[in-house]
């Protein structure tokens, strides 16, 4: 079970550390794992999003059974109907795999992965919950209820930031970590950075700062994620914290309580809580730049070849386009089309896979 919100200083109760090492994969051996730290109360989660979420549990019966509830479950997380496909691959070890997939636009789109069987894993079932699918739960609540009946054990999970317009800076984060602003228990965490591009771009593809080790169970990402997509004239930040059990116990509560926890990762974040973007203009913005930027990459390419078409076409334009278009969505856009697409005015198509 995880901590209890009313314990004195974030302190585990030895039996339940106890019972979480038994499940999972990265449980330490020894003395009790030390928590995640929250920071201050907050009275808004506004701004601070959970982009990925990895937990195990231990079934208490056949793994089939297992699978079944967990299908049950996916329908109470998703706005939209989801089916199970089983994969020929394994995940972290595990043996075998089964995609959540929802049908969207024509298109398939893989929202999580449940992973079972190996001769490491101790019995346990994973499920691994990708940004795409994070991107559109709409009831977090339910996901802290399921954890709750499974007792089951956070491997990972990423707590993100957006900062659409020049609020916070790639090179502020730098210099705040050089000033000291990021001591975490009297030492000052490793840092990594690297800037990205191609020859052939106008500009780079966006600046990183890392602060911190995957290894040590906690890694703070500052990237340009504007840049990143392509658009160079982007001021769009984003801020992520990922956290892994490694020596640790990660509460389920971090998926409900996410402006705390963010902020408790290390005190220096705490002031950006409240200038952070909501979720959903943030992925409208997204999916706006993706849209661009393949709509200038159609226009480089195939500009020439398109007046031409609409020359032979007599600038019948709508037959021209009914003739090239292939219905779906393009691979980089999966996650930004099924978040405006949930979140938009029109509805799923009525043609959507059930079980």
């Amino acid at each position: 079970m995880t901590t209890s919100p009313n314990l004195q200083n974030n302190e585990v109760p030895a039996a339940t550390a106890k019972g979480s090492r038994l499940r999972g994969t990265g449980g330490a051996g020894g003395t009790s794992p030390r928590p995640v730290k929250r920071g201050e109360s907050l009275p808004t989660e506004q701004g601070v999003i959970v982009d990925w979420l990895r937990f195990t549990f231990l079934p208490t019966g056949a793994i089939t059974h297992a699978l079944e509830q967990m299908n049950r479950y996916f329908k109470l997380w998703f706005p939209v109907p989801v089916t199970m496909v089983s994969s020929k691959r394994g995940l972290h070890g595990y043996q075998a795999s089964h995609d959540v997939m929802a049908y969207i636009d024509g298109e398939m789109i893989r929202l999580a992965i449940v992973a079972c069987g190996g001769d490491n894993v101790g019995g346990t079932i994973c499920v691994d919950v990708s940004g795409t699918g994070c991107a559109i739960v709409d009831d977090w609540q339910a996901i802290y209820a399921t954890m709750q009946d499974l007792d089951a054990r956070i491997t990972r999970c990423d707590l993100a930031m957006d900062f659409l317009d020049g609020e916070c800076t790639i090179g502020q984060i730098e210099e705040m970590y050089m000033a000291g602003e990021f001591n975490s228990g009297g030492r000052i965490p490793k840092y990594y950075k690297h800037e990205g591009g191609d020859i052939h771009s106008l500009g780079c593809l966006g600046r990183t700062f890392e602060i911190g080790r995957r290894a040590s169970g906690k890694l703070v990402r500052a990237y340009e994620k504007g840049k990143q997509l392509g658009n160079q004239d982007s001021n769009w930040l984003r801020i992520e914290i990922e956290l892994h059990n490694k020596n640790r116990v990660i509460p389920h509560d971090v998926i409900l309580k996410r402006a705390e926890y963010f902020a408790g990762a290390h005190k220096a974040l705490e002031g950006f809580v409240a200038t952070a973007s909501r979720k959903i203009p943030t992925l409208q913005r997204q999916h706006e730049s993706e849209l661009a930027r393949k709509l200038e990459h159609l226009r480089n390419q195939y500009g020439k070849t398109i007046d031409q078409a609409s020359k032979f076409y007599s600038d019948d334009y709508a037959s021209l386009i009914a003739d090239i278009r292939v219905k779906g969505i393009p691979a980089s856009m999966h996650k930004s089309a099924l978040a405006t697409h949930v979140y938009g005015s029109h509805a799923p198509e009525s043609e959507l896979m059930r079980e």
